[in-house]
């Protein structure tokens, strides 16, 4: 995740100190990550995904899908038609330029577009329980608290 945290951000053209400044955290917390001290929590995902509502969260914690919302989807430009209005690409007389012009029927309906589906993970994890509770005194004597 570091990884793809200190892509985005280049790919944003932004310094460490810039990019700490505009999700309003610590410079120190930004290369504390960078170097692989700690690892990044999700309170700055989200200042992240506030900032730049752009880009994907699940590429940013998981790697799955493209860098920015909305990027899978590409337009396609139409096939350029076989003659022109005007008839100067077949102003020909031959057989085979009249059979090219009507052998292919013009498409009257439009390619349905691709379904695009959106998975969202859910991590689960187990709620935790207190198991052991601890009291250290002054004294240096301590009293231990265990849930059955």
């Amino acid at each position: 995740m570091k990884d793809r945290i200190y892509q985005f951000m280049k790919q944003q053209g932004m310094s460490q100190k810039q990019f700490a400044s505009e999700l309003c955290v610590a410079e120190a917390t930004l290369s504390s990550i960078f170097t692989g001290r700690t690892r990044p929590t999700n309170a700055l995902i989200s200042a992240i995904h506030e900032r730049f509502p752009e880009v994907s969260i699940p590429w940013l914690m998981f790697g799955e899908g493209d860098m920015f919302v909305g990027e899978t989807v590409k337009e396609t430009s139409a096939p350029a038609p076989l003659s022109s209005p005007q008839g100067d690409m077949f102003a020909s007389s031959s057989p085979s330029a009249q059979v090219l012009d009507t052998a292919i029927p013009p498409t009257s309906t439009p390619s349905p577009a691709p379904i695009l589906r959106e998975t969202i993970k859910y991590i689960d994890k187990p709620q935790r329980k207190i198991t052991e509770i601890r009291v250290f005194f002054d004294d240096g004597t301590y009293e231990t608290f265990s849930a059955n």
